[in-house]
C-alpha cells in the first residue's frame, strides 16, 4: 500500500516536471506580433517625433533663460543707476525711464517664454509617454527593427 502511494506521488510529482518544462520552452518561443513591421514603423516614427520635440523644447528653455538672464541684467543696471542717479538732472531722469522701460519690455517677454517652454515641455513629454506605452520592452525582430530604422516611413510633422 505504502509502495503505491509513492508510486503514485512519484508519477504525479514527474508529471508536474513534465508541464513546467513545456511551459519554460513554450515560453521562450518568441510570439509573432500581429503587422510587426508597422508597429516597428510607428515606434520609429514615434521616436523620432520625440526627438524633434525635444531641440524644439531644449531651443524655448535656452529663449526662456535668455529672456530670464536679459531682465537679471537690466534689474541690475536698475539698482546701480537707482543709486547713482541725479534727481536733479533731466538727462539721468530720462536715462533711468528708458532703462525702466527696457526692463519692463524684457519682463513683459518673461510670462509667453515661459508659457511656450511650458508648452513645449508638455507636448514632449507626451510624446515620450506614449512611446514609452506602445513601444518600450516590446520584442521587435532586431533584423526588421533594422530595416525599418534605415528608411522609416513616417507622416510629416504637424
Amino acid at each position: 500500500m505504502c509502495w503505491i502511494r509513492s508510486r503514485h506521488a512519484a508519477v504525479l510529482g514527474f508529471g508536474i516536471l513534465v508541464f513546467c518544462a513545456a511551459r519554460g520552452v513554450q515560453a521562450q518561443i518568441p510570439v509573432p506580433i500581429p503587422n510587426e513591421a508597422a508597429e516597428i514603423n510607428a515606434c520609429v516614427c514615434m521616436r523620432l517625433a520625440s526627438g524633434t520635440l525635444a531641440a524644439d523644447k531644449d531651443a524655448k528653455s535656452q529663449g526662456l533663460a535668455a529672456a530670464s538672464q536679459q531682465l537679471a541684467d537690466l534689474n541690475a543696471q536698475l539698482a546701480s543707476a537707482r543709486s547713482r542717479i541725479d534727481v536733479n538732472n533731466p538727462e539721468a531722469v530720462s536715462s533711468y525711464k528708458a532703462l525702466l522701460e527696457r526692463r519692463d519690455a524684457a519682463y513683459g517677454r518673461i510670462g509667453p517664454a515661459q508659457s511656450t517652454a511650458a508648452a513645449a515641455v508638455a507636448r514632449y513629454n507626451a510624446s515620450v509617454a506614449e512611446y514609452n506605452q506602445r513601444c518600450a520592452g516590446r520584442p521587435f525582430s532586431s533584423d526588421l527593427v533594422a530595416q525599418i530604422e534605415a528608411h522609416p516611413n513616417c507622416a510629416p510633422p504637424r
